[in-house]
């Protein structure tokens, strides 16, 4: 029977393929880059030319952030696992989170004068750090609630 230590379980595996995915990725991308830039050759964005080395940098700068993501976010799986939940520690980890995303926006946005739908990828990235900021300021409240209840008789 599925239930929510299987789901925590599961969710931690699929942290830790999708961390070697990405390493793996990254081997394979100057080569997907490059059939990339010349299958598609037609002007696509505001700037003209080859869009191997933005498109490089863009997807290496996502992967280095992507990588500090699955490795808060498969902390902070560990941590509710270990029924740890309203924790200064997860706080941050969602903190780090949320600013890998937001910074994961930057070379995206600056790739969409490349390739114009890169802009939503950076909205999309932008737009899911300040989810996890506000998500961020939820747990915060609740530590500051859980150590104020702590120290009530």
């Amino acid at each position: 029977m599925w239930n929510k230590d299987r789901s925590l379980s599961l969710s931690i595996i699929l942290v830790r393929i999708l961390f070697v995915f990405i390493i793996v990725l990254c081997f394979c991308v100057p080569v997907m880059v490059h059939w990339y830039d010349t299958t598609f050759t037609e002007r696509m964005g505001l700037l003209n030319g080859s869009v191997f080395a933005p498109l490089c940098i863009c997807l290496y700068a996502a992967a280095v952030f992507g990588e500090i993501c699955l490795i808060h976010l498969g902390r902070l799986l560990l941590d509710l696992q270990n029924d740890k939940v309203f924790t200064a520690e997860n706080c941050h980890h969602l903190r780090v989170i949320s600013w890998c995303c937001l910074l994961a926006a930057i070379p995206f946005f600056v790739l969409g004068f490349w390739r114009s739908l890169s802009f939503v990828v950076a909205m999309a990235a932008g737009f899911f750090g300040l989810i996890l900021r506000v998500l961020k300021n939820v747990f915060d409240k609740a530590v500051e609630l859980q150590e104020e209840s702590d120290y009530t008789i």
